[in-house]
């Protein structure tokens, strides 16, 4: 024997059923898009679906000019005692640049007090091609260092200092969201791949640095050079699956409106 409510509650379970998987399907696209391919290297969303800061272009894109804000630069001081230069984090106030030098990464010098560091943004396309088989994502950036106070240029570190880059995403799709590195060259003529850390989450790469000279982010296109990005396919089918879910949710429920009510008191056999 069914009670009046019975059908109502079991339809009201199965309404909250089907909208808590398509929020679970949402989710779960959201989550792949903001890692690797490999599902054990996807990161969370902690921050909902709130669009990253817009990046700063020395060159933008034409789409991007009208809303385009130059990059910002900076200059910064250490100390060098007879030990070396000491350790130091620092970044531009964008926050498009993140270096940091280990203690040591300069060595020291009779006479000199300080090591100077500054960092510029550059156009890549004033500067040599990127590798066979990538392109540029973002600005270059030049990272200069003289002794303090002669002025002389300092052009290796030691140590274990790193740079970490912000890119943005490239209208052209890429072969893997997660294979961004870090290009060094001492002239922005010559490039080498650095040994780089991808996290695509953040849209950061970071990679050990060696020298001073020039750095930018490559990555290597998909074999077609053009379509969609694999991350907006995934969103994309995850967003489906919710909108499907949704619609028969919504359709149980005007079937579930529609019928007639049983008569007061009565019961069904």
């Amino acid at each position: 024997m069914k009670t009046p409510g019975s059908g109502a509650s079991r339809s009201r379970s199965g309404l909250a059923l089907l909208a808590g998987v398509g929020i679970v399907a949402l989710y779960l696209a959201g989550a792949a898009v903001s890692g690797r391919a490999s599902i054990l290297a996807r990161r969370p969303l902690l921050d909902g679906l709130a669009p990253p800061t817009p990046y700063r272009w020395v060159n933008p894109p034409p789409d991007l000019a009208a809303s385009n804000k130059p990059p910002a630069s900076t200059r910064f001081t250490v100390e060098l005692t007879a030990e070396g230069s000491q350790l130091g984090a620092f970044s531009t106030s964008d926050g498009q640049v993140n270096l940091v030098l280990s203690q040591g990464a300069v060595r020291p010098r009779s006479g000199q007090r300080g090591v100077e560091v500054t960092v510029e943004p550059v156009d890549p396309a004033t500067l040599g091609p990127a590798p066979s088989g990538l392109v540029t994502a973002g600005n270059a950036y030049q990272i200069q260092a003289s002794y303090q106070p002669s002025g002389d240029q300092v052009e290796t570190l030691a140590g274990q200092s790193s740079v970490g880059l912000v890119y943005p995403l490239l209208a052209t799709a890429v072969a893997d969201p997660g294979g961004h590195q870090v290009l060094s060259s001492a002239d922005g003529q010559a490039w080498e791949s650095l040994q780089s850390t991808d996290t695509p989450g953040t849209h950061q790469v970071s990679a050990g640095l060696a020298r001073t000279g020039y750095v930018v982010v490559g990555v290597a296109p998909s074999a077609g050079g053009s379509g969609s990005d694999p991350r907006n396919r995934i969103l994309l089918l995850g967003t489906g699956i919710a909108v499907v879910i949704v619609a028969a949710a919504l359709v149980l429920r005007l079937r579930e409106r529609s019928r007639p009510a049983p008569p007061a008191g009565g019961r069904r056999r």
